[in-house]
């Protein structure tokens, strides 16, 4: 009896120790990626682009984007650290949220991080309130290196 109990307990040690070994392995797997700021604020005006989510990597779907908020009268792109991406070294991270009928609203990438599988962009809106009567749409987009892997939002 001793020695099924003394085993017993010798598998519930040798599993929880490798479950925290796995945990552990997958946070160091992580990588953070730097990335660079090529816009973030609120369009306004007549600039407003559908709320998404979206990783851009080539020079058609970023003009598609451009052509979208940018109109005869409004550029807001003009406000870009820059708007000339060379997509064969970069990819796009273009997060957009909803429209709203007053201002104090933000949209924040707070990380990307690399791992095995995929790159997990963490998304975050720190602002939610009503400051003016302005309608507004919050925006953030950066570049990342190009990397041949999924992009999962959070």
């Amino acid at each position: 009896m001793k020695k099924h109990l003394l085993l017993l307990l010798c598998s519930i040690l040798f599993i929880s120790i490798s479950c925290r070994n796995e945990d552990e392995e997958n946070i160091e797997s992580k990588k953070q990626i730097n990335f660079q700021l090529i816009g973030k604020g609120n369009f306004m005006g007549s600039a407003y682009a559908t709320p998404q989510n979206s990783v851009i990597t080539n020079t058609t779907q970023w003009n598609n984007f451009l052509n979208q908020i940018d109109s005869p009268n409004n550029h807001p792109s003009s406000g870009f650290t820059e708007t000339n991406i060379d997509f064969n070294q970069f990819m796009v991270i273009l997060v957009v949220d909803a429209v709203y009928p007053n201002g104090g609203h933000s949209v924040d990438i707070m990380t990307v991080d690399e791992n095995p599988q995929n790159i997990e962009v963490d998304v975050e809106k720190l602002l939610q309130g009503n400051v003016t009567t302005v309608i507004t749409q919050p925006y953030h987009i950066v570049k990342i290196p190009k990397i041949a892997k999924p992009v999962l939002f959070n």
